[in-house]
């Protein structure tokens, strides 16, 4: 197994406004037409954080060069876009839901150097990523106050990042004079579960979790929150967390995205 020579911490707050449908198959108890297709989209705000750990190999694969300590460095969002769509037809119900995110910085930071030393660089980093999962379901469960769906199907994560160091005074011999840069994917198969729970009238619980597995050690993703029904649609707010724990040589060692949406769900 190679040893990851750059290991960076990423903690980022990102507040971004796209599409989303956290769970585009499950409608309001007796909203859908028996032999019909329903479909879902939903308009939101999302507040999530990023955290992870991205690791680099040295030039060539080998074990030596520099390291970079950059906890902290991406904390502007220039670019997100979230967005998924849901149909349902009786007991059979799918989801395609994509995630996009482009996000960079520039900070000063510590570079380690082979040997147990370190100097002060100016970072340029840059982190650009996708997330796509496709899901099919099938009804479990259902009377005019919950439902549940058992799903399955797959997520895909894309991860791109770039690194520029700017170092005043000489540079070491070992130190490559090119930017640092890595991309990587990572697909897994997922299974898990989805549907809502009414309070009372026009008030429920929405609710998503999956597990899964494949190039990731582990990748899973959990959400719940609150809703409301009204004559042109639901409110949501929900609480998301997605995360992959890759491990190996891969460029995504650990990585997470979560935090709080307020949603508009919208049924046509």
């Amino acid at each position: 197994m190679k040893k990851p020579l750059l290991a960076k911490t990423i903690a980022t707050k990102v507040c971004a406004a796209g599409l989303l449908v956290l769970a585009g198959s499950v409608q309001a108890a007796g909203q859908t037409a028996p032999g019909e297709w329903q479909y879902t989209a939903t308009i939101y705000g999302w507040y999530a954080g990023i955290d992870g750990k991205l690791n680099y190999e040295g030039d060539g694969g080998d074990s030596d060069g520099p390291s970079l300590d950059a906890g902290s460095v991406i904390d502007n969002l220039q670019m997100a876009f979230m967005g998924t769509l849901g149909a349902r037809k009786d007991e059979w119900s799918g989801l395609l839901d994509v995630a996009y995110l482009n996000l960079g910085n520039k900070r000063t930071a510590s570079v380690g150097l082979p040997g147990g030393s370190s100097i002060g660089a100016r970072v340029d980093l840059g982190l650009k990523g996708w997330q796509v999962g496709l899901y099919g379901g099938y009804n479990l469960y259902q009377t005019e106050r919950a439902n549940m769906d058992a799903v399955a199907g797959l997520r895909y994560l894309y991860v791109e990042t770039n690194a520029k160091l700017a170092i005043n005074g000489p540079l070491p011999p070992s130190l490559p004079d090119r930017k640092l840069s890595r991309n990587g994917s990572v697909l897994d198969g997922v299974v898990g579960v989805r549907g809502q729970a009414r309070i009372v009238e026009n008030l429920f619980v929405p609710y998503h979790f999956d597990v899964g597995a494949g190039q990731s050690r582990l990748t899973w993703q959990a959400m719940a929150g609150v809703g409301y029904q009204a004559s042109w649609g639901d409110t949501l707010l929900v609480y998301r967390h997605l995360e992959w724990d890759e491990g190996g040589d891969g460029l995504v060692q650990n990585l997470s995205f979560s935090g709080p949406a307020l949603a508009l769900r919208f049924h046509f």
